[in-house]
């Protein structure tokens, strides 16, 4: 058999797209089968802050995020701290939060709270706006208090198209916090 230029070309060719197709394929697969945020739904966090606690009681930093299987923060929910001062004196006590997050704190925070049950939305977009994919994220609830206790509830749940509801473990200030999926 005889090969012309234009035979071995031929071959060359086909032989560097199917490296091509095969070292490219794995990733498009996977980006194929990671699946949107389910359309019309949120997941709600509620949480209860230290009602139980005598004397006299500060306002709690708050803080409550989603992170990513990595630990990497995906959005921000809330963040309460008292802002009489640029960089308030305890912020650094919401540990978890304060390493990766605190240089959004002009962005994200409001005003502390006084102790009781509060809720907030996550409608699937990320801090910069893009939705989310299904899949397994932690919800973090961090708080923190001048003269008093560290709390951290970090669990993780899996986000797909059915709703759901999770009652999440308390700790310390966090008297009780939970999830549910579902139509926003």
């Amino acid at each position: 058999m005889t090969h012309t230029r234009r035979t071995v070309l031929h071959r060359l060719g086909l032989t560097a797209a199917a490296l091509t197709v095969s070292r490219f394929t794995p990733a498009q697969a996977a980006a194929a089968t990671t699946k949107k945020w389910p359309t019309g739904m949120s997941l709600d966090v509620t949480f209860t802050v230290a009602t139980k606690a005598s004397g006299r009681v500060k306002r709690p930093y708050v803080a409550v995020w989603i992170e990513d299987e990595s630990g990497n923060t995906v959005r921000n929910l809330t963040v309460w701290v008292q802002q009489s001062r640029m960089n308030p004196r305890w912020l650094s006590e919401l540990r978890r939060w304060y390493r990766t997050n605190a240089d959004l704190l002009t962005t994200v925070s409001s005003a502390t709270r006084n102790p009781g049950t509060y809720a907030v939305a996550w409608d699937g977009r990320t801090d910069r706006g893009a939705m989310a994919t299904q899949g397994t994220y932690y919800v973090c609830v961090e708080t923190a208090r001048e003269h008093g206790p560290y709390s951290l509830v970090r669990e993780k749940i899996t986000v797909g198209t059915a709703a759901f509801k999770k009652t999440l473990t308390a700790d310390n200030d966090i008297e009780a916090a939970s999830v549910a999926l579902g139509k926003a």
